[in-house]
C-alpha cells in the first residue's frame, strides 16, 4: 500500500523536486514543494510565522508528497505529519554537478521558479549564490537529517535512506511509488 503522506528530503540538487513530481504523477498524490511556501518575490523569504502557517496548512491535508530541505519548525512539522520519509542522502560529488547543470540551464532559459523568481547569471555569481550555499551546507544538512532520520531517530517514522543514485528508482519501484517501466535510473533530471 502506498503511503499517503511522504516527506522527501535531502541536500540541494539531490533530485527531490524532480523525484517528487514523478512520484506524484504516478501515484496521484498532490505535490507540495516547500520552496513554493518559503519564497516571496525578489528572492525574499516570507517571515517565519507565515512560512510555518503555510506549511501547517499544506500538511493538514490527507494526502501529499512534500519535498524540501528545511529545519526548525517547518522540518519538524513535515516529519511529524509524514507516514514515510525518503531521504536522498547522496554525496556532494553527485549533487554538485547536478546543481551546476540545473542552475546554468535555469539562468540561460530564464526559467521561472518560486513566486516569479528566476535564477540569473548575476545571481549565480553573487555572494549568496546557491552555487556557493549548496556545497557549503551539504555536510551540515547530512548531519541534520542523520540526527532526525538515522538509527536513533526521534520521530520513529519509517525511513527509506538512499545513498546511491542507481538505487533510487529500483527502491521506489519496489514500493509502488514509480511505475515498473519507468526510464528513470536516478533523480537526475532537474525541473
Amino acid at each position: 500500500m502506498i503511503p499517503k503522506r511522504i516527506a522527501l528530503v535531502g541536500p540541494v540538487a539531490s533530485g527531490k523536486s524532480t523525484l517528487a513530481t514523478e512520484i506524484a504523477e504516478h501515484t496521484g498524490l498532490p505535490h507540495l514543494d516547500l520552496d513554493n511556501l518559503f519564497w516571496g518575490a525578489g528572492w525574499t523569504p516570507v517571515d517565519a510565522k507565515t512560512f510555518q502557517n503555510r506549511v501547517r496548512d499544506a500538511l493538514g491535508t490527507e494526502t501529499w508528497i512534500a519535498d524540501g530541505n528545511y529545519s526548525g519548525p517547518a522540518g519538524e512539522m513535515l516529519l511529524a505529519h509524514a507516514a514515510l520519509a525518503i531521504w536522498l542522502d547522496l554525496p556532494l560529488r553527485t549533487c554538485l554537478p547536478r546543481l551546476l547543470k540545473r542552475s546554468f540551464r535555469r539562468a540561460a532559459r530564464g526559467e521561472e521558479l518560486f513566486a516569479g523568481n528566476r535564477e540569473t547569471f548575476r545571481h549565480l555569481f553573487a555572494q549568496d549564490s546557491i552555487l556557493l550555499w549548496g556545497p557549503a551546507h551539504h555536510r551540515q544538512h547530512r548531519r541534520r537529517w542523520h540526527h532526525h532520520l538515522g538509527p536513533n531517530k526521534p520521530h520513529g517514522l519509517p525511513v527509506l535512506r538512499l545513498t546511491r543514485p542507481a538505487a533510487v528508482a529500483p527502491a521506489l519501484r519496489d514500493l509502488g511509488l514509480l511505475p515498473t517501466a519507468t526510464k528513470v535510473v536516478a533523480p537526475c533530471r532537474t525541473p
